[in-house]
């Protein structure tokens, strides 16, 4: 199983927006060029993502992005979510499958089932407030320096 590049651009995005720790928009031009992804594509990824109540977003001159709720109450779930729905790693996980004639006696599927429920929990337990003390860790053993902050133009 992959995860796809919507969920893992998108979720690249999301902590760009939690770096930034502002209730000011962040421009969709300046995540996209931290992030390396095409901003049309990743334009897309947020509406999608707004729909969902992940982030906010503000039209006009110093608008962008924010994120809806504290990076502590958004998870890697609500993430996946919002870009490719609930989660089925088999067909006959699917709530409304009724094409298997196995469906009810099937021994696998009850070990795919909890194998998916393990996966759904791990991403629901990993926030992007964890994610962000984690690339610290990283930048700091790696001897980077700090995490970009944004550098915005006073007026």
């Amino acid at each position: 199983m992959k995860i796809s590049t919507k969920v893992r651009y998108a979720a690249r995005a999301i902590v760009e927006l939690a770096k930034s720790n502002s209730k000011k928009p962040v421009a969709i031009q300046w995540i996209a060029s931290q992030q390396e992804i095409s901003p049309s594509y990743l334009e897309q990824l947020l509406a999608k993502m707004r729909y969902a109540g992940i982030v906010r977003s503000f039209k006009g001159p110093g608008g962008g992005y924010v994120l809806a709720r504290p990076p502590e109450e958004i998870s890697l779930h609500d993430v996946f979510l919002a870009l490719e729905g609930e989660m089925a790693i088999i067909k006959c996980l699917l709530p409304d499958e009724k094409n298997c004639d196995r469906i009810e006696y099937c021994i696998m599927r009850v070990f795919w089932e909890k194998f998916q429920d393990s996966m759904v929990e791990n991403l629901k337990n990993i926030n992007f407030a964890d994610i962000i003390g984690e690339e610290k860790k990283l930048l700091k053993r790696l001897g980077y320096p700090k995490p970009r902050k944004l550098k915005r133009k006073k007026k």
